[in-house]
């Protein structure tokens, strides 16, 4: 049995997480939230705590009571306020008697290996996790890498926790501004598959690597827009977006960033869509190392093609 809590498990990862965790009913899971109650329904061995992160010993107090062993923090967005947060829950879960193991909220892409030009404006907030992290050597701490998330290609009939975020390829109004050639090779993973590796992370009793790498599935921009066009039936717009552009800050707009606006505003989440572009160009995307995909053939990801397939089949 493990005693999980889950920062920012009420929404977006931090939910699926939660969804997957608690199937094993040996397992309880502690939900970090600042409010008192949880805003969906959750079976037994998975509780609410109240907390403040901005006390580091009300926090201490907190893990050490309930006994928690294992911190997954899915906090986000990666602001200063947020960096703050973390921190906070990283130096409360090292001096606690109970925690053991933490991962941080670096999700996605690994920021410790990429080009100094991405111009991703929380690159620095998810490096000093680490380096808050370096200063405890007794807390156990893997970085999950999984890709960009599958999810948005099949919102929004798919399931899923994720805020829309229609990242390129407009499936719905077939058009596509893709970074780059297309042929750039790109790692994807849908949340729930994520979930069931952090599953195996707790449950293996082997010391954690400080990186863990995970693929859903590796494809190019050219693929995606290929699979997207057979289940819609029609050919694409399609206009690509070069490399100068991109690192300029440059990205053609789709209409499917529109109503994002109304949760990012148009310049970040524009710029945003350009650093990732730029990383998927550069290869940043492309992860090279062991993937716990290899210690775990029994978890079955799913394919983007089967994804947009599944979603988007028949939606003329």
């Amino acid at each position: 049995m493990v005693r999980i809590a889950v920062a920012g498990g009420t929404g977006g990862l931090g939910r699926t997480l939660v969804d997957e965790l608690c199937q094993c009913d040996e397992h309880s899971v502690f939900v970090l939230s600042r409010k008192s109650q949880l805003s969906f329904e959750a079976p037994d061995n998975v509780h609410c705590l109240a907390i403040d992160y901005e006390s580091v010993p009300q926090l201490q107090n907190l893990l050490e009571s309930n006994q928690i062993h294992t911190v997954i923090s899915t906090m986000n967005p990666p602001t200063p306020e947020v960096q703050t947060a973390q921190n906070n829950l990283i130096q409360a879960a090292a001096q606690s008697g109970t925690v053991k193991r933490f991962v941080p909220s670096e999700w996605g892409i690994d920021y410790f290996n990429d080009d100094e030009h991405v111009p991703l404006p929380w690159k620095t907030v998810k490096q000093q996790a680490i380096a808050e992290l370096e200063k405890y050597p007794s807390l156990q701490y893997t970085m999950v890498h999984n890709g960009y998330f599958m999810d948005y290609f099949g919102m929004p009939q798919c399931q899923s926790h994720m805020l829309a975020e229609i990242p390129y390829v407009d499936i719905a109004a077939a058009k596509a501004a893709i970074p780059g050639s297309g042929n750039d090779k790109v790692t994807f993973t849908y949340t729930k598959d994520v979930a069931k590796f952090v599953r195996k992370l707790v449950e293996s009793d082997d010391k954690w690597p400080t990186r863990t790498f995970i693929a859903g599935d590796v494809v190019t921009f050219h693929e995606i827009v290929e699979a997207a066009e057979q289940a819609r039936g029609r050919k694409f717009d399609v206009v690509h977006d070069s490399l100068q552009d991109l690192r300029e800050g440059k990205v053609t707009e789709i209409p499917a960033y529109r109503p994002i606006y109304k949760i990012f505003p148009k310049e970040f989440l524009l710029q945003m869509m350009a650093g990732f572009g730029v990383a998927m160009v550069t290869g940043i995307f492309a992860f090279e190392g062991k993937f716990l995909n290899e210690k775990h053939p029994e978890v079955r990801t799913t394919k983007m093609r089967d994804f947009i397939m599944t979603y988007w089949s028949g939606r003329h």
